[in-house]
């Protein structure tokens, strides 16, 4: 994809969208409203962040909830991309559609058929990479994948976590610390 133009600015925007929804997911009901179809995931990027998946959440032989388990791809759908700005949305779909086929030159197959070996090799070295949109890519789909992992109270148990102090104390929020001027 030669037309995909994704900025530094652009995409820290949209990563930090995203960070802030997961961040806020507990508190919500991530399945109250039904998505927009344009907000739905793709075959394609379900499968991608299947994959994605299965590579960045080893848990087998650990205490950890198989993430096959729990509804990962739900949370990521419902809690995230519904509320994600048309644009963005737009722009992240494209992204994914680059990254499935970023590993064909390299590896002779779209990510999502690669093994999970060479799936997480691919990742590694788009990782690594000394190109932002593949660093970008790479980093930003996997943080997804995983942030939506761990937006599920269900996860936490094996940590020993219990959830936010401030939902056990009853704190008040006191909203949201403004921006710093320049």
């Amino acid at each position: 994809m030669n037309n995909l133009m994704i900025s530094r600015r652009s995409f820290l925007k949209t990563a930090s969208t995203v960070a802030a929804a997961v961040s806020i997911l507990p508190t919500l009901n991530a399945f109250a409203s039904e998505p927009a179809d344009e907000a739905l995931m793709t075959e394609l990027e379900r499968s991608v962040f299947e994959k994605m998946l299965k590579i960045s959440l080893p848990t087998a032989g650990t205490s950890l909830i198989d993430p096959a388990t729990v509804p990962v791809l739900q949370t990521l759908e419902g809690a995230l991309l519904v509320g994600m700005a048309p644009h963005m949305r737009h722009g992240l779909r494209g992204g994914i559609g680059y990254f499935n086929n970023g590993s064909i030159e390299d590896f002779g197959a779209a990510f999502i058929n690669l093994s999970d070996e060479d799936a997480a090799l691919f990742c590694d070295q788009w990782g690594g990479s000394e190109e932002l949109p593949k660093r970008a890519l790479s980093m930003g789909l996997k943080k997804l994948t995983v942030l939506a992992y761990w937006a599920i109270p269900d996860t936490w148990q094996p940590l020993g976590y219990d959830g936010p102090v401030s939902d056990r104390w009853n704190l008040t929020s006191l909203g949201n610390t403004p921006e710093p001027k320049a």
